[in-house]
């Protein structure tokens, strides 16, 4: 094998996980709202959770995101570790439909949807077409990849070593399972890493008997990605992780015996198509027994459902400290809307969060520059997915709530909450945008930021987090004494703010210091300004018992040097 093989092979795996990496994400971006709510509301047995689980996941093509739900969804305690248990094991199941897709072989024709995709990018009328468009891209690109995979690896049949060695996978199935499962959680994706199987077993060099250990590999692997989402997470969220990697653990300790003593195989070749012993329609032999090892792998584990989360609840004990939600309510209870003082108080808690969620991405973008990581500034845009998610449900919430209740109070305080949640959905886009100024506009000038420039900004950062900090606070009971903080500190970041904002201005009119990081940081510093504004608009709806009266509309009216936010 040359190293334009192995080129080719990497190339040709980097297109398979591109392409199922961009048709998953648009697959969830189109259907991702309703199916997190159908998660939410059809899951009350386990069994009602596998339907849902090989739905879901067969539809948006990524047992991985789905897991990613689950953990959110029970981190906040929308759902239980029982209801969870059986969307997991039709998350596993769903997840086979790739594996189904690439056994159809249409990799003849892959560059035609990948046509069609960049097509449709092009004439995109709307975001929904633009999501589609890629969703074939990302399809037409899977197969692309699998096709310049089998090429590569193609070579290997004419090498006695590659294939003596590739061959032993079936006389050692521990070794193959570890490999499969060491892969899947370097690429963290079950998929990928079944088609490359199936590309190995089509080219003659695996035996089918090694590629089932490989797949049952595969299927221990992806259960990393749940173990990812569930770090910083509550227990009840690590649990979901832990019956995850028990289904799959235990699941391949039954088969691997089943497939050791001839049994699995001979079903597998039973109902396919094609003698596998003659070598005859490996791939759909091999997507067949990925499709079996799941599908069965639940019937033996569905009623042993309760003894899973027992031993997960067993293995790792309850948190004494609550986390911060990452973007799934846990406080808007519908059933607390027919008292709808209470749905209030319920709704101000989950603008806490959602103030939480800022200040988290705040600090990773701080953080992120300082440290000068990459890695860690791509969390803001997850933090502040979160924080949109958030926004939605509380509308939706309050919504709710203003349909519901006839105490005219309540239905005066509507408006103003509404315009509360949205002031600080719009926090978490200035957040964004400081990550953008600090993590890509400052590292790709020319000359490194100066340190007087730094030092500004690491002190309004400092001012800003301890704003939010008593805005927190102050979400919790409304206590006047926040209030003037509040104020007071938002008063002198104006102050610093056009104080910093003017004598930059000067520096840069007088050649005084690099004009790109000069700009750059009045980015940061009227960003950051916008925020504490934000913050003051909150506390002064809070003084006004979040109801908007003629008095205070008035109020507003009558300072004209405050930024108007209608």
């Amino acid at each position: 094998m040359t190293l334009l093989d192995v080129l080719n092979l990497l190339g040709g795996l980097a297109l398979f996980i591109f392409g199922m990496t961009k048709m998953s994400d648009n697959l969830q971006a189109v259907a991702g709202t309703e199916l997190r709510r159908i998660l939410k509301k059809i899951t009350s047995t386990p069994f009602k959770g596998v339907l849902v689980g090989i739905g879901i996941t067969g539809v948006i093509q990524s047992s991985s995101a789905v897991t990613v739900m689950l953990v959110g969804l029970v981190n906040s305690g929308i759902m239980t570790l029982q209801q969870a248990v059986g969307v997991v094991m039709g998350a596993n199941i769903g997840t086979t439909v790739t594996a189904q897709l690439i056994a159809f072989n249409i990799g003849d024709i892959a560059y035609a949807f990948v046509a069609l995709g960049v097509l449709g990018i092009f004439l995109k009328r709307s975001r929904k077409m633009e999501h589609w468009s890629q969703i074939l891209l990302g399809f037409g690109l899977l197969f692309v990849g699998l096709n310049v995979m089998g090429g590569a690896v193609s070579v290997l049949k004419s090498s006695q070593f590659a294939r003596d060695i590739l061959a032993r996978s079936a006389d050692y199935p521990l070794l193959a399972i570890l490999a499969g499962t060491l892969f899947t959680m370097i690429i963290q994706s079950s998929s990928a890493s079944v088609g490359i199987v199936i590309v190995l077993a089509n080219t003659g060099l695996i035996p089918f008997e090694g590629a089932i250990y490989l797949v049952f590999g595969d299927n221990i692997g992806t259960t990393i990605t749940a173990w990812l989402a569930a770090l910083g997470a509550n227990s009840s969220a690590k649990r979901v992780a832990m019956v995850h990697t028990m289904f799959n653990v235990f699941g391949t300790i039954i088969f691997t015996i089943l497939t050791y003593l001839g049994l699995y195989k001979a079903l597998i070749n039973s109902i396919t198509p094609g003698n596998v012993y003659a070598g005859e329609n490996m791939a759909r032999h091999v997507a067949n027994a990925h499709t079996f090892f799941n599908l069965l792998n639940t019937v033996v584990m569905l009623p042993l459902a309760g003894f899973l989360a027992r031993i997960a609840i067993r293995a790792i004990p309850k948190d004494s400290v609550d986390p911060i939600s990452l973007g799934e309510p846990k406080h808007l209870n519908y059933r607390l809307i027919g008292d709808s003082y209470l749905a209030i108080d319920q709704s101000l808690k989950e603008m806490r969060e959602m103030l939480r969620l800022v200040r988290m991405s705040l600090m990773v973008s701080f953080e992120a520059f300082r440290d000068h990581n990459y890695r860690k500034q791509d969390r803001v845009n997850k933090i502040e997915a979160a924080i949109d998610h958030l926004q939605r449900e509380i509308t939706r919430y309050l919504v709710a709530v203003n349909e519901r209740t006839n105490a005219e109070t309540i239905i005066l305080k509507i408006p103003a909450l509404l315009h509360t949640v949205n002031d600080i959905e719009k926090m978490g886009d200035f957040s964004e945008e400081i990550n953008r100024i600090l993590n890509t506009q400052v590292p790709t000038q020319k000359n490194p930021l100066q340190p007087e420039f730094v030092a500004m900004i690491q002190d309004l950062h400092t001012k800003v987090l301890d704003m939010l900090d008593l805005s927190i606070d102050y979400l919790e009971e409304l206590k006047p004494l926040y209030v003037y903080k509040i104020i007071e500190l938002e008063g002198r970041i104006n102050e610093q703010h056009h104080n910093l904002r003017e004598k930059i201005l000067l520096q840069i009119q007088q050649a005084e210091c690099d004009p790109v990081g000069g700009l750059n940081t009045i980015d940061y510093l009227d960003a950051m300004e916008l925020i504490a504004d934000k913050m003051k608009n909150l506390v002064k709806a809070g003084t006004h018992d979040f109801t908007y009266t003629y008095d205070s509309l008035q109020e507003d009216k009558a300072a004209p040097d405050e930024p108007d936010d209608n």
